[in-house]
């Protein structure tokens, strides 16, 4: 890779030194908890987590391994906030080497933060979190990836990652047949990037719910979850669009927000408040949840969709690993396809490998994406040729798997499948 002048005023790479001033790690720091600065300072760096990561298990460079970022942030902290640190510093016994900055914008984009890794880890470490605040350092000092800063770009003018426009996005949505802007409605719908371009996806949401018997309305302030912002290290912005749509379920005065794909849960529920330190007081739900919630009751009938294929899960590590959702979508699966290949594995195991999610939208991690998706291609097809998804991402990914014969010849989004399954 070239080396790339840093811009920021922050971080500078001069000759063999790398200069920081206290601001900028004020400011990539500042949604840390006590548990993140203990997983910082207690990581062991024992590299069992490598043995997780599909990325590491491809290229074997010390700087894949979890670990390694987590101690590369460690260093950056313990200089401006620990005792020890900060004399290190000032004595210039600790600092970053110029040439292990330069490796982060490879190894901060080798991650796709599924948290296997941590889940693995002895500690527990959040080895996974420590990649995004890379990329935030990585985004302040002009060092990060055309790609993904085009994400953060779109979504601070227009809202959607993407660059689809408040026009479009309403034309998809009334094509699709759903209400817009309704008050009062039950369930406000919000859909990711990739998902409000897909009017077959929209239509089928409003199908579902017309099952559940559910009024659900979408807002024409929203497109998009916000989350390709917080991928790329702008968490401003990310947390600017976690507020609009908190906000816009206040104005619609609606009773729950509803996503369909499951790293919009995991950001809505979990990463969202803590990164805004603030709490919404409304329900986030996933689609599994609310449709399994329904199911336990009786409130909806579930039948078996007319699909012949055998079929497996991926599940989304998002949804079940890191926003705790696990029982719900392998429950509703099994209900409405007729050969279904459950996975021995919980959803949220380590032994599940990650697919290539966010990243298969950068153009210039494509041979190292295609590499290590191979890895999870060939554990779904032991299974079954066709694949079930629950997030925009991993049906992107797993369509390339097919493009690129990897394993498996057929990906089915889940919502395709529930909304010929549920009957009103």
């Amino acid at each position: 890779m070239a080396e790339r002048k840093s811009e920021c005023g922050g971080f500078k790479v001069e000759g063999g030194k790398v200069k920081i001033s206290r601001q900028i790690v004020s400011r990539t720091l500042d949604e840390m908890t006590p548990y993140d600065v203990w997983g910082l300072q207690e990581c062991m760096r024992c590299g069992v987590c490598r043995y997780a990561c599909p990325f590491w298990l491809v290229t074997k460079e010390a700087t894949d391994i979890p670990a390694w970022r987590t101690y590369e942030i460690n260093k950056l902290f313990s200089m401006y906030y620990t005792g020890y640190g900060i004399v290190a510093r000032v004595l210039r016994l600790r600092r970053l080497k110029k040439k292990e900055y330069l490796s982060w914008r490879e190894s901060a984009y080798n991650c796709t933060a599924c948290g296997a890794c941590t889940d693995v880890s002895p500690l527990e470490i959040p080895n996974w979190y420590t990649a995004l605040l890379m990329r935030r350092i990585l985004h302040y000092t002009g060092m990060n990836i055309p790609d993904v800063e085009k994400w953060a770009e779109n979504t601070k003018k227009i809202g959607n990652a993407m660059g689809m426009d408040k026009t479009e996005w309403e034309n998809n949505a009334k094509s699709a047949g759903l209400s817009v802007d309704q008050k009062d409605a039950e369930i406000l719908y919000v859909p990711s990037a990739l998902e409000a371009q897909d009017i077959n996806i929209l239509s089928q949401i409003g199908s579902i719910a017309q099952g559940l018997r559910s009024k659900l309305t979408v807002s024409s302030e929203i497109s998009d979850v916000g989350y390709y912002s917080y991928f790329a290290g702008d968490f401003e912005t990310a947390r600017a669009q976690f507020t609009k749509i908190y906000e816009e379920a206040k104005r619609l005065n609606v009773k729950k927000i509803l996503t369909s794909d499951g790293a919009a849960l995991f950001f809505l529920r979990w990463q969202g408040p803590k990164s805004l330190h603030y709490k919404p007081e409304i329900i986030v739900e996933h689609l599994t949840e609310t449709v399994y919630n329904n199911m336990v009751k009786g409130n909806v009938k579930l039948d078996k969709a007319d699909i012949n294929d055998d079929i497996t899960v991926h599940d989304s590590e998002f949804l079940s690993r890191l926003g705790g959702v696990e029982k719900p979508p392998r429950e509703v699966l099994k209900a409405i396809i007729p050969k279904f290949k459950e996975p021995k594995q919980k959803p949220s195991s380590y032994s599940l490998f990650t697919c290539g999610h966010h990243l298969e939208l950068i153009n210039e991690k494509k041979e190292i994406v295609s590499k290590m998706r191979a890895y999870v291609a060939g554990q779904l097809g032991n299974l079954a040729k066709a694949v079930v998804t629950l997030d925009p991402n991993c049906k992107l990914s797993l369509e390339n798997a097919v493009k690129e014969n990897q394993g498996i010849s057929k990906v089915y989004y889940y919502t395709e499948i529930l909304a010929k399954a549920i009957k009103s």
